[in-house]
């Protein structure tokens, strides 16, 4: 009778720590803070930071495993169902949208593959990479579309359309040098926000609405059959 005893004390006990680590895992996936909570939403530079950690299933592979050119279609890796919830609200919070709204895993997955990648003028990869070069993999992944190489280029050849017909995958253009054409690329999101590779920050989400980029907007151009909103 005292052996079956000390036999259940001992399972109660496994259980126990078994939880303990499970909920410990949890909390160390998405830092101190839980992704989405009210504190986090007043706290832009902690949603910028946020980091995304996956099981050895969901790791992503290293740099050299990347595609090296931004035009060929990007080996995004798995994640898991809950790591995408997650991030549904880490890019609701940057886009300043309804977390339902955010149901387009391809677009998340991508996004999270590369934000936060650095700037490197002339690169074409994770180890660095420049605007163009980005909307480039951006078209390629999602779309299926090869763009030409420049901004300037890809302005050429885009279709003209009004600011007020943007929509998603549609591509966004600055001056942001004196005496030069187009200079600066991004690709349109949603609510005003858009994508595109920094100098300052690297990949990074933005808004049209700020100072910086109303003073240097150049234009917006849409490319055929990109399997846009509404197209």
């Amino acid at each position: 009778m005292k052996n079956l005893i000390v036999i259940s004390v001992l399972t109660l006990s496994l259980s126990s720590c078994s939880l303990f680590k499970k909920g410990s895992a949890a909390k160390a996936n998405t830092g101190n803070n839980t992704v989405g909570s009210n504190s986090s939403r007043n706290t832009t530079g902690f949603i910028e930071n946020i980091s995304i950690k996956t099981d050895n299933s969901g790791d992503r592979p290293p740099v050299e495993e990347m595609p090296r050119l931004a035009d060929e279609p990007s080996r995004i890796p798995a994640i898991s169902p809950e790591m995408l919830y997650e991030l549904q609200f880490k890019y609701a919070i940057l886009l300043d949208v309804p977390v339902e709204e955010l149901m387009d895993h391809k677009l998340i997955e991508f996004l999270e593959n590369w934000y936060g990648t650095r700037y490197r003028m002339g690169g074409r990869d994770k180890t660095g990479v420049d605007c163009s070069a980005f909307v480039q993999s951006f078209m390629s992944s999602m779309y299926g579309i090869a763009v030409p190489r420049t901004s300037q280029e890809q302005y050429q050849q885009s279709q003209r359309i009004k600011k007020d017909e943007l929509k998603e995958g549609d591509l966004v253009f600055f001056k942001t040098q004196r005496r030069k054409g187009i200079s600066h690329v991004g690709v349109y999101l949603r609510n005003n926000k858009f994508v595109h590779a920094s100098t300052s920050s690297g990949v990074m989400i933005s808004d049209l609405g700020e100072e910086y980029f109303a003073r240097r907007y150049a234009g917006c151009g849409r490319y055929r059959n990109s399997g846009m909103q509404g197209q």
